[in-house]
């Protein structure tokens, strides 16, 4: 049975006024079908085929096969979706048509930049070349390629919120570059098929996004937060959490996912985050103190203890979303809601469905 939240989120999502027609009769290729961001559009896909009758098929590209059952349990059986165990950086082949295709196997979390640098990058150049010329011979209606908010790199402060085309310096030496120089690699690759070929890319930069799936031992400061909140203990901070940071609450992020996608325009890049900053410690304190004070939890300072994983360190993150707003795109779910929502996930009980306070409160 579908997590009741996720349940809720789909309905959430599908019912924006998108032009989701377009799906209609649409064979759609997600690579990394089953990460974090790339799962919710698979499920929007399939719920539009559920609840509207959208002849819609999804070829979900895995480097997991069991994993990606497990995610996508629900559907089991369910002829409109077919996992694919595939390495991304090896040509794809099959006889089926194909008109979307949609781009997000990466690993993502900074916890693969020292154990695995070669296998973080490669998918983002090899597997970008390779799903490009497959994009190119069949000759799809629109290529999504997931990047990140990431690419801008260390910016001047007086760039804040940052534009998609204000750029900053990535030390190409620095090993926990591996993430980020490889996505703009892959951007680049994007426009230069573009040019080329006329392959229609769409780039998407996601900034921190979170809600129900998400990894707990993803290894950021939130994701060990809602850790916390799950486990019901305190939140341990490892710096002093000056850093300022934006959430975007999953169902909302998807949206902005889809309206790249399906009015954004070709060549484009649009930043997908929320505006809404808060300071990592602050957060923590949120959490503790006004979302589940009912858990009586508390924040406590430890000194580091070396975490094993490579990270970038931004003390600020915020990114300029007018391109996105311009298309239609609006922050619906608060951050206590979003939290709320997400650790609720995890434990199984009710609460509001998401956007309903937001929506309430708009009206």
């Amino acid at each position: 049975m579908r997590n009741h939240i996720i349940e809720a989120d789909l309905k959430y999502i599908t019912d924006h006024p998108l032009p989701w027609e377009f799906f209609r009769n649409k064979t759609v290729l997600v690579s990394g079908a089953s990460g974090f961001l790339p799962a919710y559009m698979v499920e929007t896909l399939l719920y539009l085929r559920e609840k509207r009758q959208y002849d819609v098929k999804v070829i979900g590209m895995v480097r997991n096969l069991e994993r990606a059952k497990s995610r996508f349990a629900h559907y089991e059986g369910n002829p409109a979706l077919r996992l694919v165990l595939h390495d991304v950086c090896v040509p794809f082949s099959f006889d089926e048509k194909l008109d979307v295709i949609i781009h997000a196997a990466s690993q993502a979390t900074p916890k693969y930049f020292r154990d695995d640098p070669v296998g973080t990058l490669l998918p983002n150049v090899v597997g970008t070349a390779q799903l490009l010329n497959l994009a190119r011979d069949r000759k799809v209606e629109c290529f999504g390629f997931f990047s990140t908010s990431g690419v801008h790199g260390f910016v001047d402060p007086s760039c804040y919120p940052v534009k998609e085309d204000c750029y900053g310096i990535l030390n190409p030496t620095d090993l926990s570059s591996c993430y980020l120089e490889s996505k703009r690699m892959g951007e680049n690759m994007c426009i230069a098929w573009r040019h080329q070929y006329g392959v229609p890319v769409k780039i998407i930069r996601p900034a921190i996004t979170y809600g129900p799936e998400l990894k707990l031992d993803d290894g950021r400061s939130f994701a060990d937060f809602v850790a916390s909140m799950v486990l019901g203990k305190d939140i341990e901070l490892t710096s002093d959490g000056t850093a300022y940071r934006n959430y975007c609450y999953i169902s909302d992020a998807t949206i902005g996912f889809f309206l790249v996608l399906l009015k954004g325009e070709i060549g484009q890049a649009y930043n997908v985050a929320s505006e809404e900053e808060i300071r990592i410690v602050d957060l923590a304190r949120k959490l503790t103190s006004e979302v589940f004070p009912e858990k009586k939890l508390k924040v406590v300072f430890k000194t580091p203890p070396g975490k094993d994983f490579l990270r970038v360190h931004y003390s600020r993150s915020a990114v300029d979303i007018s391109k996105l707003k311009a298309l239609g795109w609006k922050q619906q779910v608060p951050l206590d809601e979003g939290f709320r929502r997400t650790v609720e996930s995890f434990i199984g009980n009710e609460i509001v469905d998401a956007g309903s306070q937001a929506s309430r409160d708009g009206e």
